[in-house]
C-alpha cells in the first residue's frame, strides 16, 4: 500500500524538519520536496522501488510525488519537507528529475549544518538561500537516476493528473491517454495507490487549491474551476473532508457577496 501524506502536500511555504534516531516510514508520497541528510550512522531508503543506503554526510533530494520509504535505526538523520515555492526557480526546471544521493563540499556542508540541519524553522531568507545551495550541490554532484520500469506507471499517472486537474478527468480517459488498456490500468492503479480514482484526484486538487487560495485576489469560484472542482459546493465538500474542521473554519472562510477569501 502506498500512502499519500496530505499534510506534506500543501504549498504556501509549508515546511517542517526533524532529527530522528529511530523511525520507519512505509512507502508513501507527497506533493512537497523532501531532503534527507545523515549526521551519523546510516539510513535505508527505497525510492520508486529501488533500495539504497545513505551514509554519513550524504544527502538525497526527492522531488514531489516520489514514492519512497525510509528506515532509520540507531543513527542521527535530519529530514526536511518543504513546498516548491521555496525553490521555485529550481522546481520549474528540475521538478520531474530524480537525482541520486550526493555529498556537498565541506565548507558548504558546515554552513548547512549551522543554518539548516536542525529542528525548527530558520530565518526566512537564510533558509531559502540554504535550500538553493542544496539544489546547486545536487545538480553539480548527483547524477540523474533511472526511475525503474516497475514504477514508471506511478510517475506517468501523477504527472498526467497534475497537468490536467482543471479537466473532468476519468479513469477511462486517463488510461487511454497513457496508452493502457482500461481494465489493466484500473488493476494497476488500485494495486499501487489503494484508493478509488476520484479520491486520488481530489487529493491533488486539494493541494493546488491550497496554493491558489493564498492569493486573496483569487475568488473561490476561480479556485474551484481552476482545480477542476466544478462548483463551490463540491469544493467545500472536499475541503471539509480533507481538512480538520477547526483549520477549515479559519482558513477557508469567504464572503458570499463578493466571492473572495477573507482569511487564510
Amino acid at each position: 500500500m502506498i500512502l499519500h501524506q496530505v499534510s506534506n502536500s500543501c504549498g504556501n511555504y509549508n515546511y517542517n524538519a526533524f532529527i530522528y534516531s529511530d523511525a520507519i516510514w512505509e512507502a508513501h508520497f507527497h506533493g512537497n520536496y523532501e531532503l534527507i541528510y545523515v549526521f551519523e550512522g546510516m539510513a535505508n531508503i527505497t525510492v520508486n522501488g529501488i533500495s539504497d543506503t545513505l551514509y554519513r554526510s550524504e544527502l538525497i533530494l526527492l522531488p514531489p510525488h516520489t514514492v519512497h520509504s525510509l528506515q532509520v535505526t540507531g543513527s542521527k538523520v535530519w529530514v526536511g519537507v518543504f513546498s516548491e515555492d521555496f525553490i521555485d526557480v529550481y522546481a520549474k526546471k528540475y521538478k520531474y528529475v530524480r537525482y541520486s544521493k550526493f555529498k556537498c563540499r565541506e565548507d558548504i556542508e558546515s554552513m548547512l549544518k549551522k543554518h539548516l540541519f536542525f529542528q525548527g524553522v530558520p530565518e526566512r531568507f537564510l533558509h531559502i538561500s540554504c535550500l538553493y545551495m542544496v539544489c546547486n550541490e545536487c545538480v553539480k554532484n548527483a547524477v540523474v537516476y533511472n526511475q525503474g520500469q516497475n514504477h514508471k506507471f506511478i510517475s506517468e499517472v501523477v504527472t498526467y493528473i497534475s497537468k490536467n486537474l482543471n479537466l473532468d478527468i476519468t479513469l477511462k480517459e486517463t488510461a487511454e491517454n497513457l496508452n493502457y488498456e482500461y481494465h489493466y490500468f484500473s488493476s494497476l492503479f488500485h494495486q499501487y495507490f489503494c484508493m478509488n480514482f476520484k479520491s486520488f484526484i481530489n487529493l491533488f486538487r486539494f493541494e493546488k487549491a491550497c496554493t491558489l487560495l493564498v492569493d486573496k485576489e483569487n475568488s473561490v469560484t476561480y479556485v474551484a474551476e481552476s482545480c477542476g472542482f466544478g462548483s463551490i459546493r463540491n469544493f467545500n465538500r472536499v475541503f471539509k473532508k480533507l481538512t480538520p474542521s477547526a483549520i477549515y473554519r479559519t482558513a477557508f472562510r469567504y464572503n458570499i457577496s463578493n466571492n473572495k477569501v477573507e482569511e487564510w
